[in-house]
């Protein structure tokens, strides 16, 4: 089930176990599942933990058996020794393997109420300071089931009800109680009975209630997590290219700057600008000249090279490459992919039959640089700008690539003349153009 759901769902059981009154506390199966798995190895360790003090207890009363019976029985030694206690030992231990709930529960219950019976069985009808600590016994029994170790609700309550069934036989049985003491002692255990199963259930209910706030918090905060890094995502992209926007850009290029400073690397930068758009959204439209922006941007992505080259919406019709770890080689070949593909691909078809639009072109004007102490990221883009213009200045669809800013010695020369670059898969040579 998507978190949405369990999220509403769970809101919906806050509210539900919120309301006045008795709410019945099993929840939806999804989220009853993962209380249970949330529950199941804490509060296994527990029960197996109050079981071993449970069951210790009840062999403290050997002793009491021992001296009210004189001395003289071990009947009762027996009993709660050789039979009753292996039995809750066996039971006490399969808690170690965080068995499923219904086992769990049922054999916890099934071994409370043998414990309780047999000390009816064992202390009722003998005496009458026997027969009244035998409703004590219970008493104290039943506290610990459902207050102490706290099963679940309808474990606890059934229990309970088998525990109180079985005092009503004994005391009926009790031919040393009168009627007003067997009255008395009913009514204490209806009463102690009452009680402790209101207090399991209010138990039970606030559990399942932190429960749920603590699953309704946790939601929230991975959703909250989720939307921040959505927006943090949309804050950084350009809506109408996709590419990432200036705002982005300059994130990246701060990170990438200390990156090749601090590995002493060469990082490149191109500077890309649609050739006459603006006479193109003069002649055509906006949205005309929007499906133009999307196209050179789609081909800009296309010629980047792996993962770590950057491309961004520098603003307008300018775009911006950066190639973290590429020499002028490498830079002036991607630009040159980025303007030939560019020119190969044209401009987006127009709605009118038969119109033929202008043929799209992209100058681009390039730098690289070894960052250093001496020089900042602006030095950089630049040198990239100005050869921008100059490529523009001698005719536009060129790549020219400007004077390098503290370059290595070496470094291969920078080149002031447009530059168009034919890329063969086993050389790659570089064709001056005048």
């Amino acid at each position: 089930m998507p978190s949405t759901s369990i999220h509403e769902l769970a809101i919906q059981q806050i509210e539900r176990l919120s309301k006045r009154g008795f709410q019945r506390l099993a929840l939806p199966k999804p989220l009853e599942n993962a209380f249970e798995q949330s529950t199941l190895a804490r509060r296994s360790e527990r029960l197996w933990l109050e079981g071993l003090i449970a069951i210790g207890l009840f062999n403290v009363y050997v002793l009491v058996d021992h001296y009210l019976q004189g001395g003289n029985s071990w009947l009762p030694i027996q009993i709660r020794l050789c039979i009753v206690t292996p039995l809750a030992l066996l039971i006490n231990l399969s808690m170690r393997w965080s068995p499923n709930k219904v086992y769990r529960e049922t054999s916890i219950a099934g071994a409370s109420c043998l414990i309780g019976v047999t000390h009816l069985y064992l202390e009722s009808n003998k005496n009458a300071a026997s027969s009244a600590y035998a409703q004590v016994g219970l008493i104290v029994a039943v506290i610990f089931v459902n207050v102490v170790m706290r099963l679940q609700f309808v474990y606890a309550l059934s229990a309970s009800v088998i525990l109180l069934a079985s005092d009503l036989v004994f005391i009926q049985h009790d031919h040393l109680l009168n009627p007003s003491e067997k009255l008395l002692g009913i009514t204490l255990a209806v009463c102690a009975i009452s009680m402790t199963v209101i207090a399991n259930y209010s138990i039970g209910r606030e559990e399942r209630l932190g429960f749920l706030m603590s699953l309704r918090s946790e939601i929230q905060s991975k959703e909250l997590s989720f939307l921040n890094v959505e927006l943090q995502r949309i804050s950084c992209i350009d809506s109408l290219t996709g590419l990432a926007n200036r705002h982005a850009y300059e994130l990246q290029f701060a990170k990438l700057w200390r990156e090749a400073a601090d590995s002493g690397s060469c990082l490149s930068a191109i500077v890309i600008d649609i050739d006459h758009f603006k006479l193109t959204n003069d002649t055509r439209g906006h949205l005309y000249g929007d499906r133009v922006l999307v196209r050179v941007a789609s081909l800009l992505l296309q010629s980047l090279r792996c993962k770590d080259d950057f491309a961004a919406r520098f603003g307008g019709e300018e775009f911006v490459v950066l190639l973290p770890g590429t020499t002028q080689e490498g830079a002036m070949i991607v630009a040159e992919r980025i303007r030939k593909l560019v020119e190969v691909a044209g401009s987006p078809a127009l709605p009118e039959p038969g119109s033929h639009p202008r043929l799209s072109t992209v100058s681009c004007g390039g730098a690289s640089c070894y960052p250093n102490d001496t020089i900042c990221k602006e030095d950089l883009l630049d040198a990239a700008d100005k050869a921008l213009y100059q490529a523009k200045e001698l005719g536009r669809n060129l790549v020219y690539w400007g004077e390098s800013t503290s370059r290595r010695k070496e470094s291969p020369p920078s080149y002031k003349n447009p530059l168009r670059i034919s890329v063969n898969t086993d050389a790659i040579p570089l064709t001056r153009v005048d």
